[in-house]
């Protein structure tokens, strides 16, 4: 018998709820305030609350959602904002949530009930013992316990496996995180927990992009709708992206951090997705500050660059934001807690559980973006580019793809294939070509005066 739907589960089909007009503007305001001061939220009934206290917080709560869904449909920046906030409390609950089986409901819900299967389900499907087969163990009730979040600490049963359909967790089977079984991808919940919080997150765009045409077409809802809007644009004013990633306040003498385009791709694509979404999940968060620590960015520097490009600093001061994020940051460099002098993981490392351009982006679109970037290019030497690089990724040498790249990029052989050794590289790169660059200038302008 399968378990219902969890009530926290603000994507699932609320039933016959019908709210006038104050009420869509009194709940969305409660639950923006509540996602604004990292409120805890109830995961499941009390046993203090009576049944139609429950009905009326399950009306409050789809209520919000569904009204704030409606108002930020209208600007992509509020959209980035909303689905962050409601992305981080839907991993706090799922994490939290008291029951396997509620889990379990959860991701055949994102990912429909084909997709995925209990252990038991595929050891019947395949009259097999997947555990005995592989020799692999099923651990029913370890507890793990996580950092404290924003939403507190919590301490949960995340090391059961499932089996979920390949196709539906590419970046888990790209990072081989996974053992595959005819289709089906064995994996505890603890392995994708990312992927699940970030499925939520797409679907939640999905539905906000329908919610646009539907505001878009009732001038009466837009109407309804405008105080939240207005709210929420109010407190999201301060967080505008920078469009020119050396107009963050940066100093331009700075060699690397002067020509991000010799950053590594995992690089630029994490600021890339920073820039427009606003926000990267926690471990991508490490992954760039540590980069950029070791490009030679200082302290305050990063203070400011999160500062721009974050949406964590809604409605605050740079004083207060640094405030804010001071002892994480301070982390990276090494100045709190075991005062370690952190570098970037290794590509190894960003492979099976960060983020790696290569591993986890799809083929089509990475060979897509290499003819944009290199239009310019011989067209011989980029479809060469192009062949090295596409065997590689079909062989899984993704450090090796990578350094293919940089070749085709700088013209010179990268000797190393992480993410350090890159750092040295691009150093070098600069000094050898933007310096090169420079003094030609120099000698022609000289020569013109002369």
């Amino acid at each position: 018998m399968s378990t219902e739907i969890p009530d926290w589960f603000v994507l699932k089909d609320p039933g016959d709820i019908s709210l006038d007009v104050e009420s869509w503007n009194r709940y969305a305001n409660t639950r923006l305030d509540r996602l604004i001061s990292e409120d805890l939220w109830i995961i499941t009934k009390p046993s203090w609350m009576s049944e139609d206290e429950w009905f009326q917080s399950k009306v409050e709560e789809f209520g919000g959602h569904t009204s704030l869904k409606l108002a930020v449909s209208q600007d992509p920046r509020l959209t980035s904002w909303l689905i962050e906030v409601e992305g981080d409390l839907f991993e706090f609950r799922f994490i939290s949530s008291p029951s396997f089986e509620q889990k379990i409901s959860v991701l055949k819900e994102l990912y429909s009930q084909e997709n995925v299967k209990l252990i038991s389900e595929i050891n019947r499907m395949f009259s097999i013992d997947i555990f005995r087969r592989f020799n692999i163990a099923e651990v029913d009730t370890r507890s793990v316990k996580y950092a404290k979040s924003k939403y507190g600490t919590s301490a949960t049963d995340l090391n059961r496996k499932v089996a979920i359909h390949y196709t539906k967790i590419p970046s888990i089977v790209s990072a081989k995180r996974v053992l595959l079984y005819k289709g089906w991808g064995i994996v505890t919940l603890a392995d994708i927990r990312l992927a699940v919080k970030r499925e939520f997150e797409k679907q939640l765009r999905e539905v906000i992009e329908r919610s646009k045409e539907l505001v878009e077409q009732d001038e009466g809802l837009k109407n309804a709708i405008k105080p939240i809007f207005d709210r929420v644009e109010e407190i999201a004013r301060s967080t505008r992206l920078s469009t020119d990633f050396l107009s963050l306040g940066l100093d331009e003498g700075v060699e690397i951090l002067s020509k991000p385009e010799l950053f590594p791709p995992c690089i630029q694509e994490l600021i890339g997705i920073l820039k427009s979404e606003g926000h990267l999940a926690h471990l991508e968060n490490w992954q760039l500050g540590t980069f950029l620590k070791r490009a030679g960015m200082a302290v305050e520097e990063q203070q400011r660059f999160w500062y721009e490009s974050s949406i964590d600093n809604i409605g605050i001061s740079f004083e207060e934001f640094k405030q804010r994020v001071s002892y994480q940051i301070l982390h990276i460099y090494g100045k709190v807690g075991r005062e370690v002098d952190y570098n970037p993981p290794s590509c190894k490392t960003c492979i099976n559980n960060y983020y790696c351009y290569w591993a986890h982006k799809e083929s089509a679109k990475i060979i897509e973006d290499i003819k944009t970037r290199f239009e310019d290019r011989k067209g011989e030497v980029v479809e060469t580019a192009i062949e090295d690089i596409s065997k590689l990724l079909n062989g899984q040498q993704y450090q090796r793809a990578c350094a293919r790249y940089f070749t085709l990029l700088t013209g010179w052989t990268v000797r190393g294939n992480h993410i350090n050794q890159m750092i040295s590289f691009t150093r070098q790169a600069y000094k050898r070509f933007y310096a090169k660059k420079e003094e030609e200038k120099e000698v022609k302008e000289s020569n013109e005066d002369e």
